[in-house]
């Protein structure tokens, strides 16, 4: 898969350099992140409302999060909720865990199709097959 094309540190991000020559960027505040089939934009209002529906469809409080993330208050998931505020990967990889959704569906609002996983599942058990022949 490579190296991440971009990473979040507090309120800024740093881009790694072979990404730079694909970004355009817009004034709307969004950061860029590029995908080869197409360019698509991080939007930090549209990440804050998905993961407030998705915490209180859970039936999780902002309290009971920062607490189960290790933050030292319930402010950083408002301000992250609110789009005040974006998050690390790594905390966006126990964000995903604690609530049981894609890391590609907080970030973008998109899941990969049952469609995709299926295909993805029967290319893998194919390969173990083949791997367990051979042993």
């Amino acid at each position: 898969m490579g190296y991440p094309m971009f990473c979040f540190i507090g309120t800024g991000f740093f881009l790694h350099r072979h990404a730079a020559p694909f970004l355009t960027f817009r004034w709307s505040g969004s950061v860029p992140a590029v995908r080869k089939e197409k360019r698509m934009y991080f939007d930090a209002k549209e990440f804050g409302k998905r993961l407030h529906d998705v915490r209180t469809s859970r039936g999780i409080t902002q309290e009971e999060l920062a607490v189960r993330l290790g933050l030292a208050s319930k402010q950083h998931v408002s301000r992250m909720e609110n789009g005040e505020r974006s998050c690390s990967i790594d905390l966006l990889i126990e964000l995903s865990c604690i609530l049981h959704v894609s890391t590609d569906y907080l970030l973008m609002g998109s899941e990969p199709s049952k469609e995709e996983v299926k295909n993805d599942l029967l290319s893998i058990i194919s390969e173990l097959s083949t791997i367990a022949k051979k042993i």
